[in-house]
């Protein structure tokens, strides 16, 4: 049983869509149909026992995305999912052309510039012990613009070349690839890394933490930003099927955002509902093992329910 009946398996995307998109769609279901998009299952992060309460069938466009919430740890994650493989063509295929469309590079640069600015101000008082930035996931590569401005020596990666070049062609040094590219590229550690808005992509978290890991000096800094569940309220006016997305294989509050991070071996030093996590790699690294939030799965749920609520009184004819 779903959080509602909206959220039952349903042909028809919930957002209004343009004709672009509506094409993308379409071909995604096809392939999903035909099994080009080869599906795995997904057994929770924290290895606990497979007990999972289902939310929704559905996501915002009207594919099939089966998302479940871990009874025992409190995670939601879609399962099943696409493999990895078939999501790297997903990507490659059709998810700029679902998602947003043709894109501009120099306006996306110009909007990752302004919100460097606020991550500046955000480390101030680290920013003098850092002195080089890494970002993991950089598009066109403005975040880094404010670092570099205050002297810092950056440099980006992305797995997508699409918006590369116009970071380049403001001077900055980014690659193509995954971590280990930018560190062969670069040829050393760094004592800050971002990460906005990636994690929640991953397939392997604990994979991906610790390649994460490669790319920073011991006791160096990882900012981590993802979409909150609890800022659905706010972000999505309490729609939570706004929110849902095939792209998204998890989905975190502060809680489980901060048992992920310590689990893959980070130090959380701060971390918020509205999905931001300061984290840090220690100088000596531990094999403590971090166990699952409790009562975090009812927490979740009675916040869901909240938002279903909320938005049904809001929408009431």
């Amino acid at each position: 049983m779903t959080l509602g009946h909206r959220f039952a398996a349903h042909d028809r995307a919930w957002l209004r869509l343009s004709p672009g998109q509506n094409e993308a769609r379409s071909r995604v279901l096809a392939k999903l149909h035909d099994g080009t998009y080869e599906l795995e299952a997904t057994p929770c992060f924290c290895g606990g026992p497979p007990r999972d309460l289902e939310i929704s069938l559905r996501d915002r466009y009207g594919l099939p995305v089966r998302t479940v919430l871990c009874e025992h740890c409190g995670l939601m994650r879609s399962d099943p999912r696409m493999t990895a493989a078939a999501a790297a063509r997903f990507y490659d295929e059709h998810y700029r052309d679902l998602y947003t469309g043709p894109g501009n590079g120099e306006a996306l640069y110009r909007s990752q510039v302004a919100r460097g600015r606020g991550l500046t101000q955000l480390l101030a008082k680290l920013l003098p012990q850092i002195e080089r930035v890494y970002e993991v996931g950089c598009g066109a590569g403005g975040l880094l613009a404010p670092f570099a401005e205050l002297g810092k020596q950056v440099a980006g990666v992305d797995l997508g070349g699409e918006y590369l070049e116009v970071g380049r062609g403001h001077g900055l040094a980014l690659v193509q690839g995954d971590a280990s590219a930018l560190l062969a590229a670069q040829g050393r550690t760094a004592d800050l890394v971002l990460l906005m808005h990636v994690f929640e992509h991953y397939h392997d978290l604990h994979a991906s933490a610790a390649e994460l890991a490669t790319l920073l000096d011991p006791g160096g800094v990882l900012l981590v930003e993802v979409p909150g569940i609890a800022t659905i309220g706010t972000h999505y006016r309490s729609d939570l099927l706004s929110y849902l997305q095939n792209a998204h294989n998890y989905h975190f509050t502060a809680t489980t955002l901060e048992f992920v991070l310590r689990r893959c071996g980070f130090d959380v030093l701060a971390c918020t509902e509205s999905g931001v996590a300061l984290c840090q790699k220690p100088e000596a690294p531990t094999a403590t093992m971090v166990p699952p939030p409790r009562g975090e799965a009812a927490r979740v749920l009675d916040m869901l329910r909240g938002f279903e609520a909320a938005f049904v009184r809001a929408n009431a004819a």
